[in-house]
């Protein structure tokens, strides 16, 4: 479920390699909260594979993150 929303929101398209480094931890500054705690442990995988509502919010929250990491928001 989760990957049909990633793509239906269009995410697919705006992730390179900066932003997955990011969202995995892997970031060169050690003050970033990410490398802590990175962006990937946040998130229940099983539960966003099969659950349609939980997938939705994930992508939402994932679009969100996207946006603030672009400085369209925040």
């Amino acid at each position: 479920m989760i990957v049909y929303y990633l793509w239906k929101r269009g995410l697919f398209g705006r992730f390179d390699a900066e932003k997955m480094r990011f969202f995995l931890g892997q970031t060169g500054h050690p003050l970033y909260l990410s490398r802590r705690w990175p962006l990937l442990t946040a998130v229940g995988w099983f539960r966003a594979l099969f659950s349609p509502a939980y997938a939705r919010a994930v992508a939402g929250w994932i679009a969100y993150r996207v946006e603030l990491y672009d400085g369209l928001r925040g």
